[in-house]
């Protein structure tokens, strides 16, 4: 009996072992371009620094030059149900300054940025004791000693979290608690420390391919029509064509719009026409190999909005995929879908909901 419980539990290991992973996605649930403080980012002092929003930066400067961490946070309640998530923001600091994520007091709050040494690494408090780690990285220990804007990546996978400068993997760390839901920004030794496009994603798994996707065009057009006196959705600003774009060095922040790019109506399946636009894309993203991108799908209000939403995803993972197979790295390149909520026009015609159907893609950082 023994010896057939043994042999069933190797075999159920065997299989866990083979059993293929979990494909997730992520899904925006903040994008934070600090140009108002709806969010209600902390003001004025708080611990031994200044903190305010200014023209598009949400800025902490530093109080003397003592070593005394003052670190501001908003709660994002969304992370303490996902053990997989994404924090991605744009830091610049003149001496000591970081993304803080965590909790609000030194239970368990990890920061990461440049230390007084200028070099970046990651430190903070676990269960109330101080730890810190400058890797041995000698791309961290360059790219820290230039004051400018970096692009800093925080990845939590399960019980291991990893760590990005510019797109560059600095250091990785397991099994961390995740004690409190909170993400900000930290300033230490009299520095001033500046945040910007703070995102974050929660990384959820991939949806079931319905049998059958909702059409573009051929539900009536009652089916997700405003109802009476209910304002529509506010027109997005409309991305600059990729075409001409993709014949230049791409940079971080640029939005544009693939316009050559078609599907069969009402499915994610890509058309033949399709492919010089998509060459294009892969080869810019191949030339600039540090460069990270999100595809974004989008369609117009005809039809449920569910299964629109779905297919605007299932758009962008078909572009992913054609790019992976054209040799750009699937850890490049992240997926959104928006179904109906962002259009670019009004809806109230044909030549209208054709500029809303559409993918766009934004170049995150390098």
């Amino acid at each position: 009996m023994l010896l057939r419980l043994l042999l069933l539990l190797n075999l159920g290991l065997l299989a866990a072992a083979a059993a293929p992973a979990q494909n997730l996605v992520p899904r925006l649930i903040l994008e934070e371009d600090f140009r108002d403080n709806h969010r209600n980012w902390p003001t004025g002092r708080v611990g031994n620094a200044d903190f305010r929003l200014r023209r598009g930066e949400y800025v902490a400067q530093a109080r003397g030059n003592d070593n005394n961490t003052s670190v501001a946070l908003i709660a994002v309640p969304e992370l303490a149900q996902a053990p997989d998530f994404i924090i991605e923001a744009e830091l610049s600091t003149t001496n000591a300054g970081c993304l803080a994520w965590g909790a609000s007091g030194r239970d368990n709050m990890r920061l990461f940025g440049t230390m007084s040494e200028h070099r970046f690494a990651v430190c903070g408090w676990r269960e109330g004791k101080f730890f810190s780690t400058n890797g041995d990285n000698a791309y961290s220990a360059a790219v820290g000693r230039q004051t400018g804007w970096h692009t800093l990546r925080v990845e939590r996978r399960g019980s291991q979290v990893t760590y990005f400068v510019n797109g560059t993997r600095v250091w990785a760390q397991e099994r961390p608690k995740l004690l409190g839901t909170g993400v900000g920004l930290e300033t230490n030794l009299g520095a001033e420390s500046r945040l910007r496009n703070l995102r974050i994603w929660v990384l959820e798994p991939a949806p079931p391919t319905p049998a059958a996707a909702a059409p573009d065009v051929a539900a009536p057009a009652t089916a997700s029509a405003p109802a009476a006196g209910a304002a529509a959705p506010p027109a997005a600003p409309e991305a600059a064509d990729a075409a001409a774009a993709l014949a230049a060095p791409l940079r971080t922040g640029q939005r544009l719009a693939l316009r050559n790019v078609f599907f069969v109506q009402g499915k994610p399946e890509l058309l033949g026409d399709s492919k010089p636009e998509l060459a294009r894309l892969a080869k810019a993203l191949r030339e600039q190999p540090a460069l990270r991108v999100r595809l974004e799908g989008h369609t117009d209000n005809q039809g449920p909005e569910d299964k629109n939403r779905l297919l605007s995803e299932q758009r962008a993972e078909a572009i992913k995929h054609f790019l992976v197979k054209y040799g750009v790295a699937a850890e490049r390149l992240e997926t959104a879908g928006y179904g109906p909520s962002r259009p670019v026009a009004a809806n109230d015609t044909e030549a209208n909901r054709r500029r809303n159907r559409r993918v766009e893609f934004v170049v995150l950082g390098q």
